[in-house]
């Protein structure tokens, strides 16, 4: 059988195929809402990337001056998205999905103009950047302190001989509204931010100054608990409080003051709010006037010092925190002063002459002293004498319990008054939960506390 040959064809002669029209998503970020209080979590999603491209996510901002950043790399899905709620980071800044995670694993790098917590209610702007080669995207997510009608008035004023002073912080509204009394601890001053957090959750908050703040003492030295009287007595007297109630709150050494005044001044306090407090009162520690020492005076009352745990202690031992380079964990001196059984009840705050309600924050690996520890024992004394008292236990949390998304990151900081290195405790994603658990406690407490049922948010 003969061979057939098949001409070849030429190029030209080919069909042309036919393209269909395709389109390249355009990537994007979107925040929802972009612009809400700082304790308001937000939806982040990205789409537009290429299938199962790694996309790096960078989050920066300015705070109190200084530059915060953090960066994560993510795997985004077979189309393109990612869902920061439901997304892991493959590496980067933190390991696990998180809504806010790219906020809280923020770390400061300038750590020489540092300021933590904020002490200011400016809005943080927060830059994203998402990008995969040379494909990118950018947003904008704004954490607000301040609410729409939340007033904002300084407080300076002269009550029985002395200078009352703070931030007062009102919701919108006519009033009245239910009032809380907000201490700092030993760094002094006041925090503006949180007193601006409770009058958008419809309480008047007065961020009081008790040291370190303008018209106040520089120092915590011979502090009369008078002043909180005072505060007490003008703010029930000024403000005119809905239903009476005042609560008053604090953190670290603004714990302890909380559960003095509700010992010392039971009849003006309507329910206590003590965040890593102690059961005793103790020495100026790092807040006292230079050349005082660590054991100097604080409470007084009617010109009488009140006692603490560092007076006469057979076994208190400062060393114990200072033996190791720094950053010091001052947790190891302060239970080494527990152990002296007399000097310990000597100095206990009588929080069983309270007979309203409590509520204790505490963190499970504070590195400042042993807050958990310090509840437990609050919580216990007032459990066998049959009064109302709840433990918040912050798990695997240091020192410093703040609000929601703020950066967790902030483990070991000079003291703002003594400049000591310390080591405050806690892993960034534990203080992150912390924080965010412990205010939606708070919350839950107050609304409690005022016989009414707390509104979502």
């Amino acid at each position: 059988m003969p061979a057939v040959s098949t001409p070849a064809l030429s190029p030209a002669a080919l069909p042309t195929p036919i393209l269909e029209a395709t389109t390249v998503p355009t990537p994007r970020i979107t925040v929802t809402p972009e612009r809400a209080l700082v304790d308001v979590e937000r939806d982040i999603r990205l789409e537009g990337y290429p299938p199962y491209a790694f996309v790096t996510v960078a989050a920066s901002m300015r705070m109190c001056g200084a530059l915060w950043s953090s960066e994560s790399v993510f795997l985004a899905g077979p189309d393109g998205s990612l869902d920061l709620r439901r997304d892991s980071p493959v590496s980067g800044s933190y390991s696990e999905p998180s809504a806010m995670g790219i906020v809280w694993s923020m770390r400061c790098q300038e750590m020489d103009r540092v300021v933590f917590p904020p002490d200011r209610t400016d809005a943080l702007v927060i830059e994203i950047a998402a990008t995969s080669g040379d494909v990118s995207a950018y947003a904008v997510l704004v954490q607000e302190f301040l609410a729409a009608g939340v007033k904002h008035d300084p407080v300076r004023v002269d009550v029985a001989g002395m200078s009352l002073s703070g931030e007062l912080y009102t919701p919108p509204g006519p009033g009245p509204h239910p009032v809380v009394i907000y201490m700092n601890g030993s760094s002094g001053g006041v925090n503006a931010p949180r007193a601006a957090l409770f009058a958008a959750r419809g309480y008047q908050c007065l961020a009081l100054g008790v040291f370190n703040y303008p018209g106040r003492p520089k120092y915590l030295n011979d502090m009369p608990l008078e002043y909180f009287e005072q505060a007490l007595l003008w703010v029930r007297d000024v403000l005119k409080p809905k239903d009476g109630f005042v609560a008053v709150s604090g953190i670290s050494r603004g714990g302890e003051m909380s559960l003095l005044l509700a010992a010392h001044y039971p009849a003006l306090v309507s329910a206590v709010v003590a965040y890593v407090p102690s059961p005793v009162t103790h020495g100026v520690v790092s807040a006292g006037e230079p050349g005082t020492g660590r054991d100097a005076q604080v409470w007084t009352k009617g010109g009488q010092p009140l006692p603490h745990l560092w007076q006469d202690n057979a076994t208190a031992d400062w060393e114990a925190a200072y033996s190791t380079p720094p950053p010091y964990r001052q947790t190891l001196a302060f239970l080494s002063a527990t152990r002296d059984r007399a000097a310990f009840e000597r100095a206990r705050i009588p929080i069983e002459r309270y007979p309203g309600p409590v509520l204790l924050v505490s963190a499970s690996d504070d590195g400042f002293w042993p807050s958990t520890a310090y509840s437990e024992i609050v919580a216990r004394i007032r459990q066998a004498a049959g009064l109302p008292v709840e433990h918040h236990v912050c798990a695997g949390t240091g020192h410093h319990v703040h609000y929601p998304t703020l950066p967790a990151t902030l483990i070991n900081k000079p003291h703002a008054m003594s400049g000591l290195l310390l080591d405050a405790g806690g892993t960034a994603p534990a203080n992150a939960a912390g924080n965010a658990g412990s205010y939606r406690a708070v919350l839950a407490f107050l609304a409690r506390a005022r016989g009414i049922t707390a509104s979502p948010g």
